[in-house]
């Protein structure tokens, strides 16, 4: 297809690795976070913390709340 495509291609794979990344590990946080104090962020201030983490690395809401969910067991 061309070298032009070849090097968006790396740049975007790139990018989206390093993305799976960090919402893995901010995933990781939030389940902790809920197991450790539960899945309310006005009473536990570790998720609420997870939870800033996520929206400064532009984690979709989605992800976030699953999170949460998978965690809780609900």
């Amino acid at each position: 297809m061309g070298r032009a495509f070849e090097y968006r291609k790396a740049s975007k794979m790139a990018r989206w690795d390093k993305m799976a990344k960090t919402f893995s590990k901010i995933g990781k946080d939030i389940a902790l976070a809920v197991k450790a104090g539960g899945p309310d962020p006005e009473s536990n201030p570790a998720l609420r913390r997870c939870i800033q983490n996520a929206k400064g690395a532009n984690m979709p809401k989605d992800n976030v709340e699953r999170a949460i969910k998978k965690a809780s067991g609900a």
